[in-house]
């Protein structure tokens, strides 16, 4: 048997809050005299009518069908004479037709994307609803309630005002609200999640009104906005989200009093300046001043804050006092174009895994940092004028200390740096040797550094190195980056347009994806005994030529090489396989562009064999597009675990020859690129050191 408030919670639920926040739902259903506000949760859960996955609130389809049926009928002798409207034509019934409203309407749920014509509310609608609890007027077409929401004409009009005197709201959201503030008479004190995104109100309410309970304020791209002062004790509130309020030119000084503030999003607030003081908002976890075009003066707010985004803000520098920011995990400093210096105390941010200095064009130096920045793993200076590499980034490591399948025990400096991004900088000219020892870095972007003419040795955990536009670079190190077992399977160097690339340094290139190939496979098949894993290496640069070593070459993009007998076993570990592709200003937009081969094995005495490779490829995302000139080489090594899935039974066949078909081809997300042609391929076997 269910008690009342379990009946309550399992028709809200199944009416208005199916795959909502776990926390959001129980604070809305919570009773006030109850202790555990996910009690009624852990109730239903524990007698399997929902679940909590991920974070979310799920019921099986046939118990919320049915619950949104039984919720529909206040009559109904379990629904507590309570009634929830959720279905289109009923709630458009209740609010605009003359017929006298059920009183005991708890909830209302209308999607406007559903209204074929606006409807006008009136005045006293909602007044004859007094136990309402929970009021979403939404658009379900746009889940985010993006910008794209704006160009769509408001559908619900108030023509003579609203009456709003509903004590027992908990949960107001009002897509596109119409008038310029809530009513006078709106009573916030059950107020707990206020969401009035894309509205035309320039304050929330006249005066202050007690809201002791609300948690949640969403007024995102409310353009009229300029008054915040009816929130002042607000001192629950949790989040604030005030994104794209554009006419918002500051907050309240009482915003100091929000003590319970964890979120505070102010994204696009343009015509904001400064913040008031706010130091006491000792919760404050997230400040979000992203593109606040006019925002120039940063003092830090709370010392414990994890999130700070200022990228596209006025500012000139941070302050002195940015160091006792201990908790600072991500500082969002991107296309900060007036930023011209950092503070040498940023090495005292312990805690910062992410450093984002992208587009701050002004920026030519990075501090002298003498502390470790050991938890930093992402450090991005794409669009920065430094002259050299950051000292930061050459701090050596203890390699005695490097066992073969493990990370070093005990490093210093950016131990666990993960991303390193110097893309569009025109200055730097190498890597310093250094940089191999940066264990656990996976991504470095070398795009368009126009004036690199050489790189060092990479290291061994790195899956992608995109040099792409490197026009002067010649040189790289031998070998190419350290080998070693790593922890990751797949590698990417990528040299596209790099077209002074020496031939020494073509050869380095291609001899190192080969021995990482086959040195990936030997050791994941000696360690894991063959299982699961398949190693991959691919490579790309300017060029005309299959490497010699290749021991299958044709011309076009067909290749029919007559494998010998046995050649899948005596040490077999992988195939080598080769391209070059003709690009007649191939532009790379929003898609993914590949060069695949798709083979096909036929041994006389069995059926075919028939499977694909990646060889390489390029991707680009969001604005950014790549032109790719000449002739280009690529190059992919994939082990042996592809070809020995449909090669394996046929050792027990006799002794037969076998003979492949190869076939490249070019392709991105649509399908095959016409504008692209395959010139010459070449297909090689690879074997364990020593073996033939």
């Amino acid at each position: 048997m269910l008690t009342d408030q379990q009946k309550d919670a399992f028709l809200d639920i199944a009416s208005f809050f199916v795959s909502e926040d776990e926390d959001h739902v129980t604070s809305l259903l919570a009773s006030k005299d109850s202790h555990d506000e996910s009690c009624e949760v852990g109730d239903l859960a524990d007698k399997f009518m929902l679940s909590v996955s991920t974070g979310k609130i799920e019921m099986p389809r046939i118990l919320c069908s049915l619950g949104k049926e039984l919720s529909s009928f206040a009559s109904f002798e379990d629904n507590l004479g309570k009634s929830r409207l959720w279905d289109h034509d009923k709630v458009i019934k209740a609010l605009t037709t003359n017929e006298k409203t059920d009183s005991t309407v708890r909830g209302i749920l209308l999607d406007v994307s559903k209204l074929e014509k606006g409807i006008a509310i009136a005045t006293n609608k909602l007044a004859l609803m007094p136990n309402l609890r929970y009021l979403k007027i939404f658009d379900s077409s746009c889940p985010r309630q993006c910008e794209a929401v704006d160009v769509v004409e408001c559908k619900i009009h108030v023509p003579d005002g609203l009456d709003m005197p509903l004590k027992k709201i908990r949960y107001l959201h009002w897509l596109k609200f119409p008038s310029k503030q809530l009513p006078s008479n709106f009573d916030a004190g059950s107020l707990i999640d206020l969401r009035l995104p894309y509205s035309k109100i320039k304050c929330i309410w006249e005066a202050v009104k007690a809201t002791p309970n609300l948690k949640w304020v969403d007024l995102s791209h409310s353009t009229e906005l300029i008054d915040l002062s009816a929130l002042c004790q607000a001192e629950s509130l949790q989040r604030l989200n005030l994104e794209g309020c554009t006419k918002l030119v500051h907050l309240p000084k009482d915003t100091a009093k929000m003590k319970s503030l964890a979120f505070l999003n102010l994204r696009r607030c343009t015509s904001l300046l400064s913040l008031p003081e706010m130091e006491n908002l000792t919760c404050l976890t997230t400040l979000i001043l992203s593109d606040c075009s006019n925002f120039y003066d940063f003092r830090v707010k709370s010392k414990n804050l994890e999130h700070l985004h200022l990228d596209g803000t006025e500012i000139k520098k941070l302050p002195e006092t940015i160091k006792k920011l201990q908790r600072l995990i991500v500082l969002n400093l991107k296309d900060c174009k007036m930023l011209e210096s950092l503070p040498d105390c940023l090495g005292k941010l312990k805690a910062l895994e992410e450093l984002i200095l992208s587009g701050c064009s002004r920026l030519m130096s990075f501090p002298v940092i003498k502390e470790n920045m050991e938890n930093l793993q992402i450090l991005l200076l794409d669009g920065t004028k430094f002259r050299d590499v950051p000292e930061i980034l050459l701090v050596c490591f203890n390699s005695d200390q490097v066992n073969l399948l493990r990370s070093p025990r005990t490093t210093n400096g950016l131990s666990l740096l993960r991303r390193l991004c110097l893309s569009g900088n025109d200055m730097i000219k190498s890597l310093q040797s250094n940089i191999n020892d940066l264990y656990h870095l996976k991504l470095i972007d070398l795009k368009y550094c126009k004036s690199l003419v050489s790189i060092s040795t990479l290291p061994p955990n790195l899956q992608c190195l995109d040099a792409h536009a490197c026009v002067l670079l010649k040189t790289v190190a031998s070998p190419l980056a350290r080998l070693m077992p790593t922890e990751q399977v797949s590698s990417s160097f990528i040299f596209t347009n790099c077209e002074k690339l020496e031939h020494v340094a073509k050869n380095e290139i291609t001899c190192y994806g080969h021995n990482k190939g086959r040195f990936l496979s030997e050791t994941l098949n000696r360690h894991n005994k063959g299982l699961s894993f398949e190693a991959l290496v691919t490579t790309c640069f300017p060029g005309s030529e299959v490497p010699a070593w290749f021991s299958h070459k044709a011309s076009g993009a067909v290749l029919e090489p007559e494998l010998p007998r046995h050649w899948s076993e005596s040490g077999f570990v992988g195939i080598a396989l080769c391209a070059i592709v003709l690009f007649q200003e191939q532009k790379i937009k929003n898609n993914n562009l590949q060069v695949n081969c798709i083979c096909d094995f036929n041994n006389v005495k069995t059926s075919s064999s028939y499977f694909s490779c990646p060889v390489g490829g390029l991707s680009e995302t969001g604005s950014e597009q790549r032109t790719i000139n000449s002739t280009h080489v690529f190059i992919g090594y994939t082990n042996w675990l592809n070809v020995k899935k449909c090669q394996e039974e046929d050792g027990k066949k006799g002794c037969v020859p076998t003979k492949a078909s190869i076939k490249f081809q070019v392709t991105n997300d649509i399908g095959e690129v016409t504008n692209c042609e395959v010139l010459k391929c070449g297909f090689s076997l690879v074997y364990e050191t020593g073996q033939a």
